[in-house]
């Protein structure tokens, strides 16, 4: 998920590197750049780096600068026994400071889901509560300094908003609790998240006064019914597989307009379709229209909350799910897998990345055959190169979700080939070595250096069916130059 952090908040003297670090990527109009004091300035290349953390699990980084980087890390938690449950990976904001610091814990209860840092150094955070009302943080280095509930009573008046019942409070559901995404604009933020609906919907708050406003509410996608494919058994949830069609992957450029991606079958579009008269379609080649398939919907997002475009992204005639956004200087990334065959077959899963201009204008899909299975989880642009990450080599129930051998994680580049498309390059090399499954989820590109991280030791799916304190992951990350 691009953060826009890669310019702006990079001060003189780097944290391990005794210099500042440049912001990745090309200057144009569309470059994700807040323009901060040292954009743009090279001064110099990191020294690489190796971190490990017991007992945690690094998410996904929010931003790097002179002191050291900033991350979202969380304690892995089982997966709920019964409805209404909810066993909490606690998540917290941690920087390095050099040693790790934890800037803030939500409350026990509150689930984090999504942090970014501003061009002031300041953070914003979203996460919902115990009732499933989204609430939204600001803070500091210090600590929290303000929060609140992010509350629509107007979204009753939108018919396409709610299946039934007219909805006076916002809540996600029990499958969508971890869709709240966010992202900057400068000092303001855009949140995205699914309803307790499946609505899929884009608010964007503004900070003025020491304090948060409101902003325009986008409705993205209808509310719509969505049948989860629930697995029988199993105590955790790798890659958020089960619920990643209740997801927000979200993404900025250096104008303010978000990228928002989500699962689309034919049920989705149907719905869109009714509710804003358009022909989105699944991507199709060969499949007879008795099959079923999905692919990833992107949209954008303009500042004004107008919708610029709406696209179908992904492989055509078989299934693929989404996993993250990369948004770079002319182009944005929908980041995930696709199936080998048609139909539920998990045998062999490939990584997908579907690349569109910032115009919504086609570009084309990269999809890889990884060892055994793969998915992209993670990506950032450096120019027109794409670097993506995510895991590799698990094995993975034919005809369902459970993840049954230990994956590791993968690191390639997408470079541009001419008529051949994307050119793909491997960097395992430039991971460190991990033990037990391992998982590559987050890459920052900043200056010479790229920022990883993930974790090892992890679960599988029925790791802890019989002791679920078995359910436990080791946090990694490191810092490499770039070839």
């Amino acid at each position: 998920m691009n953060k826009r952090f890669l310019a702006c908040l990079l001060v003189a003297s780097c944290w391990g590197c005794g210099a500042g670090v440049a912001a990745a990527g090309d200057s144009g109009a569309d470059a994700v750049n807040d323009g901060g004091a040292d954009a743009g300035r090279d001064v110099g290349a990191p020294e690489p780096r190796e971190v490990r953390i017991p007992d945690r699990a690094l998410v996904e980084w929010m931003g790097v600068e002179g002191i050291g980087p900033w991350w979202i890390e969380e304690r892995l938690a089982p997966q709920p026994v019964a409805p209404g449950d909810r066993e909490l990976g606690r998540r917290s904001i941690v920087r390095a400071a050099p040693d790790r610091r934890v800037v803030w814990l939500p409350p026990e209860g509150d689930r984090l889901t999504d942090a970014v840092l501003h061009p002031s150094g300041e953070w914003s955070a979203v996460g919902v509560e115990a009732d499933m009302r989204i609430f939204l943080a600001r803070g500091d280095r210090d600590g929290l300094r303000d929060r609140v509930v992010l509350d629509d009573p107007a979204l009753a008046s939108d018919r396409r908003a709610w299946t039934v019942t007219p909805r006076t409070v916002l809540r996600v559901g029990a499958l969508s609790e971890a869709s709240p995404s966010i992202v900057a604009d400068g000092e303001d933020v855009v949140v995205s998240l699914m309803s307790e609906d499946s609505a899929v919907l884009a608010y964007r708050w503004r900070r003025a006064g020491g304090a948060f406003v409101r902003g325009p509410r986008t409705l993205v996608s209808p509310a719509s019914i969505i049948t989860p494919f629930l697995p029988i058994g199993g105590s955790f949830d790798d890659f958020d597989a089960v619920v990643s069609p209740y997801l927000t992957r979200l993404g900025v450029d250096g104008r303010g307009r978000a990228y928002v991606a989500t699962f689309a079958d034919l049920q989705r579009l149907r719905a869109h379709n009714a509710a804003f008269g358009t022909r989105l379609d699944l991507r199709r080649e060969r499949l007879y229209p008795r099959e079923n398939s999905s692919d990833a919907m992107l949209t954008r997002v303009d500042r004004d909350g107008s919708i610029g475009f709406v696209r179908v992204v992904g492989t055509a005639d078989v299934e693929d799910e989404v996993f993250g956004v990369a948004v770079g200087s002319d182009r944005v990334a929908v980041l995930g897998r696709s199936r080998r065959e048609l139909g539920r077959d998990n045998t062999e899963l490939h990584v997908m990345v579907a690349e569109v201009g910032l115009d919504g204008g086609p570009i084309g899909t990269t999809t890889f055959d990884a060892l055994d299975s793969g998915l992209a989880q993670t990506g950032a642009y450096v120019g027109s190169d794409l670097w993506v990450g995510g895991t590799e080599g698990w094995v993975q129930n034919p005809s369902g979700r459970s993840v049954v051998r230990e994956g590791h994680g993968f690191l390639v580049r997408l470079r541009e080939g001419g008529a051949a498309g994307r050119v793909v390059t491997r960097f395992d090399p430039m991971l460190p070595t991990t033990g037990g499954h391992a998982e590559l989820r987050s890459i920052v590109a900043a200056g010479t250096a790229l920022f990883l991280g993930g974790h090892e030791h992890g679960p599988l799916t029925h790791t802890g069916d019989g002791d679920r304190s078995l359910i436990r992951s080791d946090a990694w990350w490191a810092v490499r130059a770039l070839p």
